[in-house]
């Protein structure tokens, strides 16, 4: 079980608002933005990885750590299968039309798997600080290159 207060911020309240705003402006974004930037199969599958994270996100905002370490993690745990998940379907649905994009997309994705990857290896060995650490290399690159991918979109696809 995850200990609260190895994780939980002395502003949880905000960071809790937090996670919720931005789960619903993930899940938001992703069903108005995604159909019009990342084509085909993959891209439909990407928007719907990323409604999930934000969903769980959402979760993870109304089922605090500090309050429900076990029901905290089982919501939180899409959210970390997700992001990385998520990037790589952006990345593959990108490959076509903004290539530069999509390389760019995939190393965010290596960043958030070996966030994901040490978060595992912590949790099961030892909860230490480092845990909030990887826990935030796990899901900072997916909350940041979202951001990215949207202002980087609103540009048109130059032809070649």
């Amino acid at each position: 079980m995850i200990r609260g207060d190895l994780l939980c911020s002395p502003w949880h309240t905000t960071m809790n608002v937090g996670f919720v705003w931005f789960g619903v402006t993930l899940a938001v974004g992703a069903l108005l933005l995604g159909p019009r930037i990342l084509p085909g199969t993959t891209g439909g599958a990407a928007v719907a990885v990323w409604c999930v994270s934000g969903l769980a996100s959402i979760g993870v905002g109304l089922v605090p750590v500090n309050e429900n370490g076990g029901l905290h993690g089982l919501v939180a745990l899409p959210v970390f299968l997700a992001q990385p998940t998520a990037l790589l379907l952006t990345a593959l649905s990108l490959r076509a039309t903004r290539p530069a994009l999509a390389r760019a997309t995939l190393a965010a994705a290596s960043l958030s798997a070996a966030g994901v990857f040490g978060f595992g290896v912590l949790l099961a060995v030892d909860e230490s600080a480092a845990l909030g650490a990887v826990e935030r290399l796990a899901v900072w690159p997916g909350y940041v290159w979202v951001g990215v991918i949207a202002v980087v979109s609103l540009r048109p696809v130059r032809s070649r």
